[in-house]
């Protein structure tokens, strides 16, 4: 009888000790979630977002482009969901790839999510023949710059190194809309040119200059 006895109080006893040592699993599970950063969560989900995963969410086009430039330049020097931007890449000052085209193009009819800067001190007299040449241009007086927008980074130096000979002389505007439309023509049967290949002139990329206010 009291063998019985002691068996109960032993396994009794066991149950609580049992009890007491899942009590206090809980508690520290419930101290360390209370310890921990309230950003630690949105902090990991952030890190998940790398310019790689973020593209490949991204309509084809785009995808492609942006997976290009990642390759050839490394990864940005900013970015978030819709955008990719580096700084003082290659023959660049600036280049932003984008998911969706610009909203410079209402029509939906360009694809123009390759936007690309150099830096260049556009006479405010000139520019009204760089929109005769290619309205996509964009020159900005007070930062010093001038940019294109396109579907590739060899149009982007076609038009820039075209706006480049209208500026200082040595081609006219006609000639430079011309010679832009033979060569994207030719380019896309696989034929190249110099003009698609690198920029032929001295950009001033290094120059900041204080804006004062909106160019565009």
């Amino acid at each position: 009888m009291s063998g019985s006895i002691s068996r109960k109080l032993l396994a009794a006893g066991l149950g609580i000790l049992a009890l007491l040592g899942r009590a206090a699993v809980v508690g520290q599970e419930a101290m360390a979630a209370i310890a921990a950063p309230k950003g630690a969560s949105a902090k990991t989900a952030k890190q998940a977002e790398t310019p790689k995963n973020i593209v490949r969410k991204w309509p084809a086009s785009p995808r492609g482009a942006a997976e290009l430039l990642l390759e050839k330049y490394g990864e940005p020097d900013q970015f978030d969901r819709n955008t990719l931007v580096w700084f003082h890449n290659g023959d660049w000052k600036k280049t932003i790839v984008r998911r969706a085209v610009s909203r410079r193009d209402p029509t939906g009819r360009r694809k123009d999510f390759i936007e690309q800067t150099v830096g260049y001190l556009v006479p405010g007299d000139k520019i009204a023949d760089l929109n005769r040449f290619n309205p996509m241009i964009e020159v900005s007086l007070s930062a010093g710059e001038m940019s294109f927008a396109s579907e590739s980074e060899s149009n982007n130096r076609l038009a820039l190194n075209l706006a480049e000979e209208i500026l200082t002389g040595k081609r006219g505007v006609a000639d430079a809309r011309a010679f832009y439309a033979k060569t994207t023509r030719l380019a896309a049967s696989g034929k190249s040119s110099s003009y698609l290949d690198q920029i032929q002139f001295e950009a001033e990329n290094t120059r900041y200059m204080t804006p004062t206010g909106s160019d565009r």
